[in-house]
């Protein structure tokens, strides 16, 4: 018999854990989410974003290896301005990796950066962050974010929602015996299992068990080369 833990039903993702919630609409704001599950937890869930930059990080935040868990809008911090006042921020996330390190991290576009003179009040938000809530911030601009990284970790996202432990695994064994680069084209074919390993690389990539140029759009033809993660 079918129970609920293992049927097909589709189940909506968790909602946000963020503490702020953005407008539904605003001239301001272009509100939005994305559907992710990290490391840390066992379950899909939304992290939204209130603008394209947000979201472009988000995305690049999910793809790194080494991330365990994203929070959209953490808590606010107080600190102290360059005129003794006493105010707060609120990050757009924060980042906490496997080695426990933790990331507050700041988006806005490089001209609001400048304008604002923000670098100056993120270092004294830095200056002031409270035990425990971050080791280092990281300020995100557009320069920071290359467009073709972006779209390979936008499908990374959608190759991690569509789960394939058979494919994955026949990728693994294939993985396993690899000692040089060859063209994706390659495992996949080996492999038999079509489309299905495309994705199944992709993962791996992004797992560390494969090497890969992830500022180059990856194709059946990209090379790739055993990873330092590989089992």
């Amino acid at each position: 018999m079918t129970t609920y833990e293992d049927d097909d039903f589709y189940r909506p993702p968790f909602p946000t854990v963020a503490g702020l919630m953005y407008p539904a609409r605003s001239k301001l704001t272009v509100r939005g989410f994305t559907i992710a599950m990290t490391p840390a937890e066992n379950y899909w869930r939304q992290i939204i974003s209130a603008s394209q930059g947000e979201r472009e990080t988000c995305l690049l935040a999910l793809a790194m290896p080494s991330l365990w868990n994203l929070f959209d809008q953490p808590k606010p911090v107080s600190f102290v301005d360059e005129n003794g006042r006493q105010r707060t921020h609120r990050f757009d996330y924060l980042a906490e990796f496997k080695n426990g390190h933790k990331v507050a991290i700041a988006v806005k576009p490089a001209e609001r950066v400048e304008r604002l003179n923000f670098k100056k009040t993120l270092k004294a938000i830095k200056r002031d962050l409270p035990f425990g809530f971050a080791d280092t911030v990281a300020l995100v601009t557009e320069r920071e974010r290359n467009k073709v990284e972006v779209r390979n970790a936008e499908l990374l996202n959608f190759f991690r929602r569509c789960p394939d432990q058979d494919a994955d695994s026949v990728i693994g064994e294939l993985i396993d015996a690899l000692f040089d680069e060859v063209p994706i084209n390659e495992l996949v074919k080996k492999s038999g299992q079509g489309a299905r390993a495309f994705r199944a690389v992709f993962r791996a990539i992004y797992a560390g068990q494969l090497c890969a140029n992830t500022r180059e759009h990856i194709s059946l033809n990209s090379l790739v080369a055993p990873g330092k993660g590989r089992a």
